[in-house]
Formats: C-alpha cells, sequence, structure tokens
C-alpha cells in the first residue's frame, strides 16, 4: 500500500451568511453548496496569515473542599479563526480577491466560517464530507502592507458562540 498524503491544495474556506442553514447544527449538502448564501473564497487567502483552530477550552477552576488540587472544568470551546485575504489591484473587478474584501473588510456581520480538508476547493460538497463550522462576527479589517510584497486585508474574526467541530456532513 502507497502513502498518499494530501497536499494545501485539498482545503476549502468558506463564509456562509447564518441564514443559508435550516440548521447551523446539521447543515445539509444543499445548503454548503448554496452560492448565493455561501461563498468560497479559498482561493483569495494567504495561506501564512489565515488560521482556522481550536484552542485550549475555557475552564472554571473553582473547586469545593472536597476537590482535589488543580481541578479544572471545561466551560467553553476556543476556536481561532483568521482570515487574510489577498487584495485586487482594481476595485471595480467581478473575482474572488474584491469579494472576500467585502466580506472581511466591515465590522459587525455575522457569518459562520467552514472548513473541509480532504477535497479541492473546486469540488461540491458532498455527502460524508468533514468540515468545521465556527459562528463568527467580523471586526475591522486591518491593511497588511510589506515592503515589496501584495497588499492584503486580515480579519481577525469575533467568535460567536458557535462551534460545530469535525461534523459529517448528511444528504
Amino acid at each position: 500500500m502507497a502513502l498518499t498524503r494530501l497536499y494545501r491544495e485539498n482545503v476549502t474556506f468558506l463564509l456562509a451568511h447564518p441564514e443559508a442553514f435550516a440548521d447551523r447544527a446539521a447543515p445539509t449538502v444543499a445548503e454548503l453548496n448554496n452560492t448565493n448564501l455561501v461563498f468560497n473564497i479559498t482561493c483569495a487567502l494567504n495561506e501564512d496569515g489565515t488560521e482556522f483552530t481550536l484552542g485550549d477550552s475555557d475552564t472554571d477552576d473553582s473547586i469545593t473542599f472536597c476537590d482535589k488540587a488543580g481541578v479544572s472544568t471545561p466551560t467553553f470551546f476556543n476556536p481561532s479563526v483568521v482570515f487574510e485575504a489577498f487584495r485586487d489591484e482594481s476595485v471595480s473587478a467581478t473575482g474572488v480577491f474584491n469579494k472576500a474584501f467585502d466580506l472581511i473588510a466591515f465590522p459587525d456581520i455575522e457569518y459562520i466560517a467552514v472548513l473541509r480538508v480532504g477535497k479541492r476547493s473546486d469540488v461540491a460538497f458532498a455527502v460524508n464530507d468533514r468540515i468545521k463550522m465556527v459562528g463568527v462576527k467580523t471586526d475591522f479589517g486591518t491593511d497588511v502592507v510589506g515592503n515589496g510584497e501584495n497588499i492584503r486585508i486580515t480579519q481577525t474574526f469575533l467568535n460567536n458562540d458557535f462551534v460545530n467541530w469535525n461534523y459529517q456532513v448528511a444528504a
């Protein structure tokens, strides 16, 4: 048996309006493939500045007189979602760079960020795909300008009390 590795082109990043899902805890294939409310911005994102992780849970370290020392109870998931997108030279262009900018540049917009690993970003979602979903809200986008570098915009999303990690998509 040969070892087959997944390479970075086998990843998909989406931003979806919350109303895209009848039940965000159980999204369907049709909902994930709805291009009117769910936006695939994978090809606009900079690999070095994009993050979609689940950090250590927040904990309650309160103890009773009967607990052993050092007891802590996990309370909340602690996701970290940061998208860094390239900027288009033309603000009137209709490509993925301006679409990403329009989605992440402005504050107080709620989305569900979605990550799929295992298939190319241009492949439609299918039954049994595994995804990670995080409810997020935009903050002010920050321009990233470096000497001799492409200009980018970074959005460090605020968490919005929803995590659906390693969900297997149903029909």
